[in-house]
């Protein structure tokens, strides 16, 4: 039986549509969930960073008005990314996005982004109708949709696979003394291939609580 494990080597990363104008709609009366959301968006930055992990993103036009990535979250984006803006609502139905998703040349996609329930399920979609293997960050999704449920299911039910960045780390490092965020345990062994690790970077287990909408 095939089970859906995530593999360095075959992960590549979309972020959709994280920016301002939607954050500010979706967290509107919650800064306690926008925090949460911001920390987990900034770490799953730095890993990608970290991890050498291909990555693209987009933003919804008019980006006059929705704006880019917020501030705290452009400082952490890895060099070299390809970013696009975006009319359609699914990413894949934009030739040149698709292209870079096939460009990055992995079987496994980690999802973050929003909204949820209209542009990360469009892509989400899309990528499965592709082929790809798709591991849905719930933790790091935010919509203004007060009941997501319907469009997390939906994804389930076509073949998204359930995630949260803590996760999806643990995965990628694989065994305790290739655990960067504990350094006790990381200087155990010798890592000449790895980049040095974000000294901002916050254990997992120590980000703030996220409340699933499932």
């Amino acid at each position: 039986m095939s089970v859906p494990r995530i593999r360095r080597p075959d992960l590549g990363v979309l972020v959709i549509d994280v920016q301002p104008f939607f954050m500010d709609l979706a967290f509107a009366d919650d800064p306690v969930g926008r925090e949460a959301f911001e920390v987990r968006l900034e770490h799953l930055l730095m890993i990608t960073d970290w991890a050498d992990l291909p990555m693209v993103t987009t933003f919804e036009k008019p980006v006059e008005e929705t704006g880019e990535l917020p501030e705290r979250l452009e400082a952490m984006f890895p060099a070299g990314r390809p970013r696009h803006v975006k009319n359609y609502f699914g990413c894949m139905a934009h030739p040149e996005i698709a292209g870079d998703v096939a460009a990055m040349d992995r079987r496994q996609i980690a999802v973050a982004g929003a909204e949820t329930d209209v542009c990360v399920l469009q892509s989400t979609l899309g990528l499965l109708e592709a082929g790809y293997e798709v591991f849905l960050l719930e933790d790091c999704l935010s919509t203004t949709e007060a009941a997501p449920g319907p469009a997390l299911r939906r994804m389930y039910t076509a073949g998204a696979v359930p995630c949260t960045l803590k996760t999806m780390l643990y995965e990628l490092v694989e065994c305790v003394d290739a655990t960067p965020w504990y350094p006790d345990l990381w200087l155990e062994k010798d890592h000449p291939d790895n980049k040095p690790f974000p000294e901002t970077f916050i254990p997992p287990e120590d980000w703030p609580a996220w409340e699933p909408k499932i």
